[in-house]
């Protein structure tokens, strides 16, 4: 476990000779990335961890400065090893701070100083551990004083890069959505909504490494396999009650389906695949929206939090839909329902009830469907309908029409036969009201 860090020292104010491939420049940047997934703490054990920084600072022949390397207090530095590339212009002394976020050390200029020509390297090595993904900065500075390089602060400071970014925690991966729209259509050959108008493909979903992957702690790519475990899945939430399978197009079927999601167990592949929704062409397809989650069932050395529910699209119909919320059938009234069809088509309808819980609602199939004539009207006697209750006579009525929704309207009514007395009452359009 090591971690090396270069520092750079000259007699020209700025002078900054690199030597290190991948070492971290804190005058220049960029900060070193590494995976946000890894457990803290973690020891970093990147060879290429390291730091360069131009020392800012003339030296006068034999003249004594303290050097503090000060980093963020979630890098802890431990058993650190200094040495100079250039002892014989500017040697290092004894380097105090191990197991801290700070170093701090001197900087001797030989009595018969020259320009140097090489850098001076630092050598921070084994045990250094990052212990939280907050961002690690760290500056370097000279002081007057070896206790004000010990205290760090303003307090004796004669030079300092001031915070500089050295290491970045990033996510590896990401887990995204586009939620589109798949349309059920009312004139399916096999019924209402059995369906769909142009494929049953209702989102995108997309999973994978961001594009510039960070590091491990080791200093190599992350992979989705350093980071997922086989029982990493994806859950597809939303109605999928006349499906007969759920597929993403380039991976396959749902490993199970339900009325209400469909699961995929990915491991580590990757996924950009669109969601459809196969039909079994026989039940009615119903509107939805679907959620997309991710389920990240992390491997030993990583945390990774599950992602979602994220929006995945929807399901919408083309036909017209209307509803009565409560219609009643009270003895001695009489209840309707009145269809209206301005188009040049005659146009199916289907009428669906439920009811509150506990009254069970008898219904007549055969009263359940028909036509509604072009350019006409249909009254349905709701008596015909609904045929029975173990609670109050009173239940909810669904109409479908297999027509466009400018040319379909609806009208709720109930009439006292003795009284005279009539009320309408508009059905509403779901969503819409």
């Amino acid at each position: 476990m090591s971690l090396n860090k270069k520092l750079l020292a000259g007699t020209i104010a700025g002078l900054l000779i690199s030597t290190t491939a991948g070492a971290v420049n804190l005058n220049t940047g960029p900060a070193r990335n590494y995976a946000q997934e890894m457990t803290k703490p973690v020891a970093i054990t990147d060879a290429a961890d390291t730091i360069e920084v131009a020392v800012g600072y003339n030296f006068s022949p034999s003249e004594v400065r303290y050097a503090r390397l000060e980093c963020s207090n979630n890098l802890t530095i431990a058993n650190p090893a200094v040495a100079s590339s250039d002892a014989a212009n500017l040697a290092v002394g004894a380097v105090n701070g191990a197991g801290t976020p700070a170093l701090f050390f001197s900087l001797t200029a030989d009595a018969a100083l020259a320009i140097p020509t090489a850098p001076i390297v630092v050598s921070l090595a084994s045990d250094n551990t990052l212990t939280s993904n907050a961002n690690v900065d760290c500056s370097f500075s000279l002081y007057d004083q070896p206790s004000q390089a010990q205290a760090g602060g303003a307090t004796g400071r004669i030079y300092t890069t001031g915070p500089k970014a050295f290491i970045r925690s990033i996510p590896s991966f990401e887990f995204l959505t586009t939620p589109g729209q798949a349309i059920a259509d009312v004139e399916a050959i096999d019924g209402a909504y059995t369906d769909f108008l142009s494929g049953g493909v209702f989102g995108e979903i997309y999973f994978d490494l961001v594009a510039n992957e960070p590091f491990k702690a080791d200093g190599t790519l992350i992979t989705m396999a350093d980071l997922f475990a086989a029982g990493t899945n994806v859950t597809i939430a939303g109605d999928f009650s006349a499906a007969a399978d759920v597929e993403f197009s380039n991976w396959g079927p749902a490993d199970t389906v339900t009325d209400d999601d469909a699961n995929f167990i990915i491991g580590s592949s990757w996924l950009w695949d669109d969601i459809e929704y196969i039909p079994n062409f026989a039940d009615q397809i119903l509107e939805s929206t679907y959620t997309a989650t991710l389920d990240a069932v992390a491997n030993a050395g990583y945390t990774i939090a599950d992602v979602g529910p994220l929006d995945a699209g929807e399901i919408v119909r083309n036909g017209t839909q209307l509803q009565a919320p409560l219609a009643q059938l009270p003895a001695n009234w009489l209840s309707r329902v009145v269809i209206t069809n301005t188009g040049a088509l005659d146009r199916p309808y289907e009428i669906s009830v439920f009811g509150e819980t506990g009254n069970t609602i008898s219904t007549n199939a055969v009263n359940m469907t028909g036509s509604v004539p072009a350019g006409g009207t249909k009254v349905v006697d709701l008596e015909t309908v609904l045929t029975g209750f173990t609670g109050a006579p009173r239940a909810t009525i669904n109409l479908t029409v297999a027509g466009p929704n400018n040319q379909i309207q609806g009208l709720y009514q109930i009439v006292n036969p003795a009284s005279g007395s009539i009320s309408n009452h508009v059905m509403v359009r779901p969503g819409t009201n």
